[in-house]
C-alpha cells in the first residue's frame, strides 16, 4: 500500500502557515515548505517546515506511524527587547492557527505542542528563531 503520510502532513502545515500570512501578512511574511538557503529582508519574519522525524512499529496487518515535524520562525535579530517584541505575538498566533486544525490530513491528529527559542544560521547571517514541533502526529496504515 502507497502512502501520501509524509507529503500529506507537510501540505497541512503549509497550509495553516499560508492562510496566517494572507491573514497577518504584517506579522508573517512568507512561509517555505523546506529550510531555505538564503531569506531576503522583505520576507522576514518567515516560517519553515524543518525536520519530520517519524517513528514506524508494525504488528500483524498494521503500520503505525507517530511523527513529530517542526516549523521554524525566523525574524532578523535584532535586541532581545524588539525582537521578543515582534516574535511573541506571531507565536502566539500561530499556535492558535495550528490549535485551531488539529488533523494536519484527514486520518490524524495531533495533541501536543513544544516551543523552544533558538538561533538559526541560514547561509552566512544568524537569525532569532523559534522551533514549534507538533509531537504524536498518528496514523494507522494497513500493511500488506
Amino acid at each position: 500500500m502507497a502512502t501520501t503520510f509524509r507529503a500529506d502532513i507537510v501540505a497541512g502545515i503549509m497550509s495553516v502557515l499560508n492562510a496566517y500570512c494572507t491573514a497577518h501578512p504584517d506579522q508573517l511574511v512568507r512561509a517555505y515548505r523546506a529550510k531555505p538557503l538564503n531569506v531576503a529582508a522583505g520576507d522576514l519574519p518567515a516560517a519553515y517546515v524543518d525536520l519530520r522525524n517519524e517513528v514506524i512499529t508494525h504488528s500483524e496487518g498494521v503500520r503505525v506511524r507517530v511523527m513529530s515535524p517542526t516549523i521554524v520562525v525566523v525574524d532578523r535579530a535584532i535586541d532581545n527587547l524588539e525582537t521578543g517584541d515582534r516574535m511573541d505575538p506571531l507565536i502566539d498566533g500561530l499556535v492558535d492557527a495550528f490549535t485551531a486544525v488539529p488533523q494536519l490530513s484527514a486520518t490524524t491528529i495531533w495533541d501536543r505542542m513544544d516551543i523552544r527559542d533558538i538561533p538559526v544560521e541560514i547561509g552566512e547571517y544568524e537569525y532569532a528563531g523559534v522551533r514549534m514541533t507538533i509531537s504524536d502526529i498518528t496514523i494507522r496504515e494497513g500493511r500488506d
